[in-house]
């Protein structure tokens, strides 16, 4: 159905036709948005005495709707937006939030600043037939059933403060200690890679609504590098304190002081190793996280470059499970490890 340009799309199911006893109906993104917001209007459909009932009364629901709700997906006969209709949506939340517009209105872009001054961008595209909201949150944002730009608004502020205790946990992090990975992080980003030592690294996984919790722990390095930490991590989990911040707590669990960049005495090199088969620090922003386990050698390698070294070697590797066996492409010593896509 089409009411002021928009089309409607249901699908009447009626299994006892002529009889409405037993039908079902079908609708639209938009169409089930209408039916939450005016759900007092809705009526029990398999009471209407014809199909042509059911019509009048989806098309008085949504008449009164678009009398009382600003609906800025419309579209005019052309399928181009409703740009009077965006304008006074834009309007209501205040032009000093927009920060960007296309010439097709079917993007735009809105700011806001959260209490400690974070600048964050929400991006609403409008092209398809459901709308795609796009912000830098550490979870997806989600705003089914929310029909205005300004109660999308109001929800992407709202929620922006509930990430506040995550992204200074977060911030504290980055200033506490050496950050391998991700290399510029994002508000979204919720793990980092950092230096222990200089032959061994970790990746720890943040709970957004549980920031200063116990986190999830990767170690990467040798495993005679790694074993020692490996076996505190697991016997010390009792000194982790929860209002502390998150390397304090890494630094008491594994009884060490994490190394920070600006005050280390050594090379970056000397933490940011070089892959010895592409010769690359960083292979699409990741840094070597495989070592060689012979004390003799500790040659590190990317993930991915080690795997297709593995694979390439025809004759001399097996693989088992979900790993992965040959030699060192360094000094031939047995070597390991899992593709790419399960680290």
């Amino acid at each position: 159905m089409i009411l002021q340009d928009k089309d409607y799309l249901c699908h009447l199911s009626l299994p006892n036709y002529p009889s409405c006893t037993g039908c079902t109906i079908d609708v639209s993104w938009d169409l089930q948005i209408i039916f939450k917001k005016m759900s007092s209007k809705v009526c029990d459909f398999q009471q209407c005495s014809s199909i042509k009932e059911i019509v009048k009364e989806i098309t008085s629901i949504i008449e009164e709707y678009q009398k009382t709700h600003a609906v800025y997906l419309r579209k005019d006969q052309t399928g181009a937006a409703d740009y009077l209709g965006i304008l006074t949506e834009i309007e209501s939340i205040g032009w000093d939030k927009l920060e960007s517009i296309n010439s097709t209105f079917t993007e735009l872009k809105l700011k806001m600043c959260d209490s400690a001054d974070r600048q964050h961008i929400l991006t609403i595209k409008l092209g398809g037939n459901t709308p795609e909201f796009i912000a830098e949150f550490p979870r997806p944002f989600l705003s089914q059933g929310i029909s205005t730009l300004k109660d999308v608004y109001n929800l992407f502020s709202q929620e922006a403060e509930q990430y506040q205790e995550f992204w200074q946990a977060m911030d504290e992090l980055d200033s506490g200690c050496w950050i391998l990975e991700p290399e510029t992080p994002f508000l979204s980003d919720t793990y980092r890679k950092i230096a222990v030592t200089q032959n061994v690294s970790l990746k720890i996984d943040v709970e957004p609504k549980n920031p200063r919790s116990f986190p999830t722990i990767t170690w990467f390095g040798s495993e005679t590098g790694v074993f020692d930490f490996r076996e505190k991590a697991i016997d010390r989990l009792e000194v982790w304190e929860s209002n502390s911040p998150i390397h304090t707590n890494l630094e008491r669990l594994l009884e060490i002081n994490l190394p920070r960049k600006e005050d280390c005495q050594v090379s970056a090199e000397t933490y940011q190793s070089t892959c010895c088969i592409c010769y690359q620090e960083r292979l699409e922003g990741q840094v070597p996280s495989c070592t060689c386990d012979n004390p003799q050698c500790g040659q590190s390698f990317h993930i991915f470059c080690l795997y297709e070294w593995l694979r390439s070697l025809i004759q001399s590797t097996r693989k088992q499970g979900n790993k992965v066996f040959g030699t060192c492409p360094y000094c031939e010593q047995p070597i390991s490890c899992k593709p790419p896509d399960s680290n």
